[in-house]
């Protein structure tokens, strides 16, 4: 009889009015108190401003961790809630008030955060309903037939850690479709996905929707889908190491040679790794245009969601700095744009097809896949630039798996 409430939008109207109320009523509140509490109020504005401005200042100019800017509603409404709060302990009047709405503007905080990147596009999304079945590598090597779900066979989505050659890397989670199980025989293809960054492996299925889209095309095509795998391209939550094999780890090789192998060894599935496919979205649809540049013997097929122009940092003298020692050729040498040029009028590139999809409202994916894209056909592959509603949000990433994941299965031989 409730199902209504978990259909509730958190991304469209009325959702954003009423977060920004939740979040502006408690700033108005503490605003009030400016006649009995005048500099107590302005000293939480202030610090509160500061604070915002430094965690800008950091993360925008000094550590950079993120290739893409964090949307300034997000800086503001952190400012905000934080105001609130400092006002909490600094305000002699209300400060019981101030303290339960300092919750409510931490929730609307979180709420602008939810506007820009839609994580959690309605209520249900903060608490899903289970479509797969988690489970250890060691439970799932018990396994004998597919895991079941209200009587249905379902995925297994088992956590597993593909191990490096050099890379500190987070575990894996893997999609293995029923037919893995009733369908020994078969020798499924591989996708490999990336999350962005910040980000983590499990991303993909949480807020990406990966394992309701292959619920789907696995319960269209008589269970079988294919292996579907989300790695670590980055270390941690907040590393950028550019998907490149630096001096310390080896993120090029761990992705176009370990990933390959662990998954040969731990899964049954097709030994021809020309019918993979690799993707991801903003660092991971960087990452994976990398890998197939540089290592085209790795996979045959590629997503770049919302990929960036070429690695970075931030900035391009910044990285090459970071990465090459001030080097320009060595970057380029690894750089896909540069690399589909120098691949003009040769074959290094033909056998390899591929995906660029932005959002309508992403202007930067918007000019930086279309131009790769028109490198990329120009290189000799074979590729499309489509666009999706939205912007650089999981809005995009989820539509653009789902509508790319038959391209995928194909390219591995499922029809």
């Amino acid at each position: 009889m409730l199902d209504w409430i978990g259909e509730i939008s958190l991304t469209e109207a009325p959702a954003p009015q009423l977060i920004y109320a939740i979040l502006g009523i408690p700033v108005l509140v503490a605003l009030a108190g400016l006649r009995a509490a005048r500099w107590r109020v302005l000293s939480a504005l202030v610090l509160a401003t500061a604070l915002a401005a430094l965690a800008w200042q950091t993360l925008e100019v000094w550590w950079k961790p993120f290739p893409d800017r964090i949307p300034s509603p997000i800086y503001v409404a952190g400012g905000l809630a934080l105001f609130v709060l400092l006002s909490a302990f600094l305000q002699q009047g209300h400060r019981r008030l101030l303290g339960v709405l300092s919750i409510f503007a931490i929730a609307g905080a979180w709420g602008v955060f939810n506007l820009n990147f839609q994580e959690y596009p309605t209520v249900r999304s903060l608490n899903p309903r289970p479509v797969v079945q988690p489970m250890s590598y060691e439970e799932f090597s018990n396994l004998t037939s597919p895991p079941l779900i209200d009587g249905q066979p379902v995925g297994a989505l088992v956590t597993v850690d593909l191990e490096a050659t050099q890379f500190t890397h987070r575990d894996a989670i893997a999609y293995v479709p029923p037919a893995y199980f009733t369908r020994p025989e078969l020798r499924l293809p591989v996708v490999v996905l990336l999350a962005g960054n910040p980000g983590s492996p499990s991303q993909w299925f949480e807020a990406g929707g990966a394992d309701t889209t292959m619920e789907d095309f696995q319960a269209s095509h008589k269970g079988i889908s294919p292996i579907v795998v989300s790695v670590d391209g980055t270390g941690s939550m907040t590393a950028n190491p550019i998907c490149v094999d630096g001096p310390t780890e080896k993120v090029q090789t761990y992705l176009a040679v370990d990933v390959p192998a662990q998954m040969k060894e731990k899964f049954r599935v097709e030994p021809n790794q020309q019918k993979w496919t690799i993707g991801g979205l903003s660092y991971g649809g960087t990452c994976s245009l990398q890998i197939v540049t540089n290592a085209p013997q790795s996979y045959g097929t590629f997503l770049n969601f919302s990929g960036q122009r070429e690695p970075t940092v931030g900035d391009h003298d910044k990285t090459v700095q970071q990465f090459f020692d001030g080097d320009e050729e060595a970057f380029q040498d690894i750089n896909p744009a540069t690399l589909l040029d120098r691949a003009q009028g040769t074959s290094r590139y033909t056998h390899i097809q591929g995906r660029f999809i932005s959002g309508e409202n992403d202007s930067h994916a918007k000019e930086e896949l279309k131009e790769l894209n028109e490198k990329a056909k120009n290189a000799g592959m074979q590729t499309i630039y489509d666009e999706v509603p939205g912007g650089h949000s999981y809005q995009v990433w989820r539509v653009a798996l789902r509508e790319t994941i038959d391209f995928a299965a194909q390219r591995g031989g499922i029809k």
